[in-house]
């Protein structure tokens, strides 16, 4: 039984039945209805720090350590470490650092619980919601990535229930310093991370606003291939991208040799191969052009098929990040990412049919296809089916946002409006952090006035100079997520 969750268990076995359903297969998982041991979290600090400085009363949390306090653009901000059980149904075993971050405002303004799915931002950029509430921000590096990963790497202890336990004890551990309304956001996978937390601990926040919300049915999902071919954008730009892809795997031998440019830099490509990687770059393009709509070029900026080699090289290299994901060295950092969607998050679906001519391997880009090797994957597709039936049909206060151009939208997770519980796609937009603030009305002030009643907080939107910062802060972010 999950930790604190008081639920109709009829309906329960309804939403599992519907995820199963959803997927078009059954099964049944035993971890995610495991509840966390009472006891788990560091108990309350018995002495009176309520006057204390912010350092204090943080630094009296069990298990945290900070390690940098600086003053940035009027909030104080902290990096520090949360010792976290590798495996929360056995607390006292072996132990981690989690890194998480703390934009501190006031100890009586709302907190937003800003859940990584990969490794976190170091840099004190806020989510929209902690700026338009003008918050507090914890924010949680997913377990497994950056620095936040255990000394034994054991595979198994990562999965959606354990990451949201970690958010759990950590939620546990600041509610004490932080008395305002808690609600939690997230982007891409960060988002999928919000909504499985509120899944498993549902008492932790009281709303949760996700963004681009990652969700995948299968390993190989082809509701994006069939979004990016016939819908995205404009059709003179979804064939301007075909035409890039057939005339790269068509001049293949022409744009090969660029890739050993990448040897200088320190870039090896032994797990692949320089052929498989180049042509695993050619079919994500599309996917990754439109996700980052704006960031990863336009399509008044696209070249010309006809371009020179090196001009279509680098568009390519460009747009892929092909070093920073295919390399060796970017699959060891990318196996936690893999890992999990091989075994519970599944994959996109990024189209093939029409290059399947000139494709040397076609239908092997998926999660099971890519590191940690000689680990057992067997993918559980109820875990993403319980999360959607329950997003659809259970979840109470929450807000999906997306933008109609990013490819997430063709998977996006539905909502009740009768749950108090909504979906937005934005016209024109990658739905990323900027998105709520740029909604035409009256939906702006609908959506808005939710988040204020949320939060028990009033919504200041950005205006001015603010306005102009705003924006450079969520185009810092999306630039980050690009070079991660």
């Amino acid at each position: 039984m999950r930790s604190g969750l008081k639920r109709n268990w009829a309906g329960f076995a309804v939403g599992g039945l519907l995820g199963a359903w959803l997927l078009g297969c059954g099964g049944s998982t035993t971890e995610g209805l495991e509840s966390l041991e009472q006891g788990t979290a560091p108990a309350p600090v018995s002495v009176d720090l309520s006057s204390a400085d912010i350092r204090t009363r943080l630094e009296s949390i069990a298990g945290l350590t900070v390690l940098t306090d600086v003053e940035v653009n009027g909030f104080r901000f902290f990096t520090m470490d949360y010792e976290q059980p590798v495996d929360h149904l056995r607390p006292w075993g072996t132990r981690f650092p989690q890194r998480v971050t703390l934009m501190h405002r006031s100890e009586t303004a709302p907190m937003v619980l800003d859940t990584e799915g990969t490794a976190i931002f170091e840099e004190p950029i806020p989510a929209e919601p902690t700026d338009l509430l003008q918050g507090n921000q914890l924010t949680v590096e997913h377990r497994f990535y950056g620095a936040s990963k255990p000394a034994d790497m054991d595979w198994r202890k990562l999965t959606m229930w354990q990451a949201a336990a970690d958010a759990h004890r950590l939620v546990e551990a600041f509610k004490p310093l932080y008395g305002g309304r808690w609600l939690s956001t997230g982007v891409f996978k960060g988002g999928t991370a919000a909504l499985a937390h509120r899944f498993y601990f549902p008492n932790d926040v009281h709303a949760t606003v996700t963004y681009s919300a990652q969700h995948n049915r299968g390993l190989h999902d082809t509701r994006h291939g069939r979004f990016i071919l016939t819908k995205v954008g404009d059709a003179a730009c979804r064939q301007q991208l075909a035409s890039l892809q057939y005339a790269a795997l068509t001049r293949r031998d022409e744009l090969l040799p660029f890739m050993d440019g990448y040897d200088a830099q320190g870039f090896t490509f032994n797990t692949l191969g320089k052929d498989r990687a180049f042509e695993f770059a050619v079919i994500e393009v599309p996917f990754i052009f439109w996700q980052y709509y704006g960031m990863a070029g336009t399509c008044d900026a696209l070249p010309s098929p006809e371009a020179s080699a090196d001009e279509l090289f680098a568009f390519f290299s460009y747009v892929s990040t092909l070093e920073f994901t295919f390399s060796d060295q970017a699959l060891e950092e990318s196996a936690p990412l893999y890992y999990q969607g091989a075994t519970q998050l599944g994959g996109p679906g990024y189209p093939e049919v029409h290059l399947r001519p000139l494709l040397r391997y076609a239908g092997e880009h998926i999660p099971t296809r890519f590191p940690p090797t000689g680990v057992r994957k067997q993918y559980e597709p109820w875990s993403g089916g319980l999360l959607e039936a329950w997003t659809r049909f259970e979840a109470k206060r929450v807000l999906l946002v997306y933008g109609d151009l990013s490819p997430w939208s063709a998977s996006a997770f539905s909502t009740t409006t009768s749950n108090d519980a909504y979906r937005v796609i934005a016209d024109d937009s990658i739905g990323f952090f900027g998105t709520l603030s740029a909604l035409p009305e009256p939906q702006r002030s609908f959506l808005l006035g939710r988040l204020s009643e949320w939060a028990d907080a009033p919504v200041q939107l950005p205006t001015g100079m603010d306005a102009l910062r705003r924006r450079e802060s969520s185009d810092a972010r999306m630039k980050a997520y690009r070079a991660r």
